[in-house]
């Protein structure tokens, strides 16, 4: 039963207009898109006003002092917060958003206290940002009410990223967190995962994904070890920006040129009967974007296990998938995508917008076998055809592509 149902419903006003002709469901859920203070200051409004705040559908908490302002102090905004859930108790709450700093030494004392009772009214969207470069632990949630978690600054242990105790729970972000000590993040019913700029804090360390029922996968500004996935069947889409240079298994390193993979320190982590690398763990992907920072992140490790993408129709590139003379990263995913019919390559610029588009099509007549036979768009983006966009121009050629510039 949504929140809007629950609350004790006020009449209305006979020849009332305005705000004050909307039912008290609706002004609940509009008051909580309002910061806390602003909703407390509306029980002044009326009679009608008064207890309303306590049922707002929303909760936006922000207990970072402004300084250049006439603000609360920090112990006035820990007070305010606690007297904040005390009186409202544990009215259901949709969305909760928690704004906090862990400089301040409190903090620590009331944090998990105050998410632990969020999560008992029921939250079913949960926002936490520490804005401070320091870190905060994060206790495990147990929620079966808990359908997105956005996480900013926090640090997270193993206990936390075993997710079973949230089984309604199918969007995860993971922005500039810390996974100390974690080899595992598991979720039966996760749907939706975001991870950007986080890294654990032992850098060699592997992290293992075990969410079998994911959708959608984004991994942006990763600059540590390849994360491994286990099977991740009903994958649609998938964006991949690695600006990462760490080895990742033993022939990136010296003395293990060879690719000896056991009593291997880099490979250790990867060791698993379900092992999977980067790609081959996003192999059942439809819809793949692949952006590297550098070209040491192209991994020999996964060049030499390149797996098939049976079920991949649209791939995104950018140039340092398109190395020359061979072109050995792009040649191998062309091969494996035999369904594939939308190729797009982004070359040498840094740009969103891209001052040039270049259209390809595949000759019907003499179609290359080493790409897809349902392939039918290619598009090359550039700032400019120079000599670097004309190597793979020409080697697209040799698959009987032609293009038109536009």
């Amino acid at each position: 039963m949504a929140p809007w149902e629950i609350a004790k419903k006020a009449p209305v006003a006979s020849g009332s207009n305005g705000i004050d002709a909307l039912p008290d469901g609706v002004l609940e859920h509009i008051l909580g898109f309002l910061p806390a203070p602003e909703a407390v200051r509306t029980c002044v409004l009326a009679r009608r006003w008064r207890h309303l705040w306590k049922f707002a559908t929303g909760l936006r908490i922000n207990i970072i002092p402004d300084h250049a302002k006439q603000s609360p102090s920090y112990e006035e905004l820990l007070q305010f917060v606690e007297h904040l859930l005390e009186h409202r108790g544990l009215a259901p709450l949709e969305t909760c958003e928690l704004r906090f700093v862990v400089g301040y030494t409190d903090a620590m004392l009331y944090l998990n206290r105050w998410i632990q009772h969020v999560v008992m009214c029921k939250v079913q969207m949960l926002r936490l940002s520490n804005t401070y470069h320091g870190w905060f632990q994060l206790d495990p949630l147990v929620s079966q009410h808990l359908m997105r978690l956005e996480l900013v600054g926090l640090m997270l242990t193993s206990r936390f990223c075993d997710l079973s105790n949230c089984p309604a729970l199918e969007h995860l972000e993971f922005d500039d967190c810390n996974f100390s000590c974690i080899q595992k993040i598991s979720s039966e019913s996760l749907k939706c995962l975001c991870i950007r700029n986080s890294f654990p804090d032992y850098m060699r360390l592997t992290i293992l994904f075990c969410v079998p029922s994911l959708v959608s996968f984004r991994l942006d500004d990763h600059w540590c070890r390849t994360p491994v996935f286990q099977s991740v069947p009903l994958l649609q889409e998938a964006f991949v920006r690695v600006t990462g240079v760490f080895p990742d298994c033993c022939c990136d390193e010296p003395g293990h040129e060879d690719g000896d993979v056991e009593d291997c320190f880099s490979c250790y982590n990867i060791e698993h009967d379900n092992k999977r690398l980067l790609l081959e763990g996003l192999s059942e992907v439809v819809n793949l974007s692949m952006i590297a920072e550098s070209r040491k992140v192209i991994l020999d490790w996964d060049l030499k296990q390149w797996p098939q993408f049976n079920n991949l129709k649209t791939l995104l590139l950018n140039d340092c998938w398109c190395v020359a003379p061979k072109f050995h990263a792009l040649t191998c995913i062309l091969k494996h995508s035999p369904l594939l019919e939308k190729l797009t390559l982004e070359l040498f610029s840094k740009e969103p917008e891209h001052k040039m588009e270049i259209f390809g099509r595949c000759n019907p007549m003499e179609r290359s076998p080493a790409i897809s036979q349902h392939l039918k768009s290619i598009e090359v983006k550039c700032e400019v055809v120079d000599k670097d966009v004309q190597k793979v121009l020409r080697f697209l050629c040799t698959l009987n592509i032609s293009f038109i510039f536009k």
